[in-house]
């Protein structure tokens, strides 16, 4: 009979969590995705440590191997090359460049696949589990693209392991017209699949993600693994030095208010365009700067050369394309209030950093963006043009309405830690690892 485990004893790693999109991050700059899975790996490493192992996609061996800690990412914008010389470089040793990498991928495959086959582990790590054990593997960042589906589900198979993915939002599926690569729309369909054909769990960061997880299931046979909502923490770590953006003004600084997030067509960044264009035109008093602060994304050549170019707006909207986290902290700090006028999201994260900073925030009322604002945000049909500058002017015109909001965010907003999503995450995975495995499923 087996003996049952001693409580006295240390608990045993049970969970592996991917970090596969860190490691092959080649520069400081952090977009949503890579800041995701380093605040996951961080907050399950102080949650769970002793029962936590990470590991990374080896498409030599065509599988998981261990990695010593997850990679710590910064997140400072990155110096790029003269747009002309960029492109002369690019064009010149681009296509070089993938047929020599092609090549030797090819051959280094080949020869050394067979010696890979002989090693258990790296760094001195315990290489994963054999069938049979109770272990979890955890996928947290590009899964679209970083996933070797086949491998997942040979180590499901195989090896008894227990898929759990975190799906961060469905848009591709729900709206692939935001998306200009129609490849990628058809890569992320695959990984719709995969998430429903073979996931232990798929873990939504919102309500409404998950609800779209669901939809889709209904629509191709079902879902095979169980649904669970986990919100992403939101307790800001505040730069010790906020620092003022050096293309902000002295008079734009007096007063402003921002809008963060990349410019693409989703983001819906030209109904703040024509709005503040309609404001400036009309001679609104008091009308802050509308400050834009994000990088150009697909769908927004045309509109920042609108912006760049229109004589009307030229001191009224300022666009940003890159900043520091000591200057984004500087803009919360001193914005009059934040704008996101999005058609879909998985989360909203700059609603949920508006309101740690404790400023109030107009947002769209689609997908998930009421989940953020968190009954303490403005919501909005991100189409009614009339609606939106009704507001804007009722907090440009009634600062005590303004001061209103204020005071509710700083008296009921409670963020979710990266503790308690951590501790949350925890939860729902350790129910797999003592589920029975069915190896060969």
């Amino acid at each position: 009979m087996a003996q049952p485990p001693d409580p006295n004893s240390p608990p045993q790693p049970w969970l592996w969590m991917d970090v596969t999109t860190s490691c092959r991050a080649r520069s400081g700059q952090m977009n949503g995705t890579l800041r995701v899975e380093h605040s996951i790996a961080t907050a399950l490493s102080e949650a769970i440590a002793p029962e936590l192992r990470f590991c990374r996609y080896d498409p030599l061996r065509r599988d998981y191997v261990p990695v010593a800690y997850a990679p710590d990412l910064g997140a400072k914008p990155v110096a790029a090359a003269p747009k002309k010389q960029r492109a002369t470089l690019l064009s010149s040793i681009k296509p070089l460049g993938k047929k020599l990498e092609r090549t030797i991928r090819t051959s280094v495959r080949g020869a050394a696949a067979p010696l890979f086959q002989k090693v258990s582990g790296r760094e001195g790590l315990p290489p994963l589990a054999h069938a049979g054990a109770s272990e979890v593997l955890l996928l947290a960042g590009e899964n679209w693209s970083r996933v070797d589906y086949a491998a997942v589900a040979r180590m499901r198979r195989e090896r008894g392991t227990k898929v759990a993915a975190v799906c961060q939002d469905f848009i591709p599926v729900v709206a692939p017209q935001f998306f200009a690569d129609g490849e990628f729309v058809t890569q992320f369909e695959a990984y719709a699949q995969f998430l429903i054909r073979e996931c232990d769990l798929v873990v939504s960061i919102s309500e409404s993600t998950s609800a779209d997880v669901r939809a889709y299931a209904q629509r191709h046979g079902g879902v095979r693994g169980a649904l669970e909502v986990v919100h992403l923490g939101a307790d800001l770590v505040t730069p010790k030095a906020a620092v003022r953006p050096q293309a902000l003004t002295d008079a734009q600084a007096k007063r402003f208010v921002i809008s963060v997030s990349t410019i693409q067509s989703r983001k819906n960044f030209d109904l703040l365009y024509h709005l503040w264009r309609r404001l400036t035109e009309q001679g609104t008093p008091d009308l802050p700067t509308l400050v834009i602060v994000g990088q150009p994304g697909f769908g927004s050549s045309d509109l920042l050369w609108q912006i760049a170019h229109d004589p009307v707006t030229a001191s009224s909207i300022l666009h940003l394309p890159r900043v520091g986290d000591e200057e984004l902290a500087w803009l919360y700090q001193h914005c009059a209030f934040t704008l996101y006028p999005s058609f879909y999201e998985g989360w909203g994260l700059p609603v949920s950093e508006s309101l740690a900073f404790g400023k109030y925030c107009l947002a769209s009322n689609t997908s998930s963006l009421p989940e953020a604002g968190a009954g303490l945000a403005g919501h909005l049909d991100p189409l009614d043009f009339a609606a939106w500058r009704d507001a804007v002017l009722d907090l440009i015109r009634s600062p005590a309405h303004l001061a209103d909001h204020e005071a509710a965010i700083r008296a009921n907003y409670r963020p979710v830690t990266w503790d308690q999503s951590a501790r949350r995450m925890a939860e729902v995975l350790r129910g797999l690892s003592v589920a029975p495995a069915l190896v060969g499923n």
